[in-house]
Formats: C-alpha cells, structure tokens, sequence
C-alpha cells in the first residue's frame, strides 16, 4: 500500500471518529434536553394538580377549577408526545379529563368548610396566595389575558374574605356558648370590622346590621348573668387572630 494512500486512510479514519463523537454528542446532547424538558413539564403539572387539590373546591370558581386542570391536561398530553411509552402520564392525563368533565357537569354549589384554627386559616391564605401567583404566572406567559386574570384573581380574594368572615363568626359563636360574652362581642365587632372594609355599596348592609343586633343581644345579657373570665389561650387565640387579618390586608394592597 503506497504511502499517499495509507495517509488518506488515516486521514478519512480520524475524521470517521471525530463524525461519530460529534454525533453521539449531538445525541447525548437532545437526550438530556430532553430528558430535562419531561422533567420540567411534569413538575409543573404535579405543582398545579397539588395546588388545586390542597384548596377546597368551594373556595374556587368552576372556571377558575377548569383553568387550571385544562392546564394540567394539556402538559400531560405533551408528555405523552415526549414520551408516548409512559403508562403513568396517559393515566394521570385520563384522570385530569374525568375531573373536567365532573367540574363541567357540577351545578351544586357547596358549602366552604368551616375554619377552626388560626392555623387552618393561615394554610388556606398560603394556598390562595400560592394560587395567585400561579394566575399571575398565566398571564405573564399569555395563557391568559389580564382581565381574566383579574377575575380570578378577584374569586380567590373573595373567598379568603369570606372564610375570615366564617372563622371570626365561630369563634365568636363558641366564646357565647362558653360564655365568655365580652369574647363573643369582640369577634363579633371584627366580623362588622372586616364587612365595613368592603361595604363601599352597602352590599354588607343587611350581613352588618344581624351581626350588630346579635352584640346587642350579648350586650343586654350581660347584665343579667355572671361570665366566665377569658384564658389565657383565649388571648393567644385573640392575637394570632388579629395579626393574620393584618397579613389579609398586605396581601389585598398586594395584589388588589
């Protein structure tokens, strides 16, 4: 074999194995991003099946429900293009399709669970506020536009209001049953404190004026019976209370 010859062997051998790293790199290469990208959308669509999940339904709006779980169906259709030999990402697509069409076909409207603790209240503003962030995020991406975004937005403040609304009413209704009626009147004066704050159309009116006859009632039952002296939990409660509505208020001049 002649010397020319051996040197363009060499040569087209060299260049033979330099073709295939830079293929099995190119190939690695669309491997991991795309490994990556699988992981990216599934996190999101465990995240936003979590988030729906961790809030109860009657604190949501139908459309708000059906936004986030046509979101989630729609990642996990991706997924499936990604990786159509994934059992897991068909079955969960399924099930987001079974709750569309339960949430489509629901005309009941439940009752919102009542609030007991100030920590129950504390992880139900968490959720909401986490659920805002994520309509924010939407509308960044242009998922959605603003003003839809504003709307949702608008549900989810209502609903932290009103379950504000429900846990002082408990909390002022068990401070009566224990007869604890200066407790009572109290809560009471923070459920017509809270309504005022919203009542610019006197759309409360009727709400404020029960609440302040029950004060009135409490009031005049005072003189007739003995109480009871609040605890000191009471005091805790009373505190923890009054500083989670002051964080209702920054998260409304937040995001209202």
């Amino acid at each position: 074999m002649s010397t020319e010859l051996t040197v363009v062997l060499s040569v087209l051998g060299i260049g033979g194995l330099i073709g295939l790293f830079y293929i099995s790199h190119s190939i690695e290469k669309q491997r991991r991003e795309k490994a990556l990208m699988i992981a990216n959308i599934s996190d999101t669509a465990y995240r936003l099946q979590r988030l729906l999940d961790s809030v109860p339904a009657p604190y949501l709006s139908k459309d708000l429900q059906l936004l986030l779980l046509n979101q989630i169906k729609k990642r996990l259709e991706r997924l499936m293009e990604l990786s159509p030999n994934t059992e897991k990402f068909r079955k969960k697509r399924d099930a987001a399709s079974e709750q569309i069409s339960e949430v489509s076909a629901s005309t009941i409207k439940q009752q919102p669970p009542q609030l007991k603790t100030p920590e129950e209240a504390a992880e139900l503003r968490k959720r909401l506020q986490e659920m805002s962030k994520t309509i924010e995020s939407f509308m960044q991406n242009k998922i959605i536009d603003a003003t839809e975004a504003r709307k949702h937005l608008t549900t989810l403040h209502n609903s932290f209001f009103e379950a504000n609304l429900s846990y002082l009413s408990q909390s002022a209704e068990k401070a009566k049953t224990d007869g604890k009626l200066k407790l009572a009147i109290l809560n009471y004066e923070k459920v017509i404190k809270e309504m005022q704050k919203r009542n610019q159309k006197g759309a409360f009116s009727p709400r404020i004026e029960q609440v302040e006859a029950l004060i009135n009632a409490i009031r005049a039952e005072l003189g007739t019976m003995p109480e009871t002296e609040a605890t000191d939990t009471d005091g805790e409660l009373t505190q923890r209370m009054d500083e989670f509505l002051e964080e209702e208020d920054s998260w409304k001049k937040k995001y209202f």
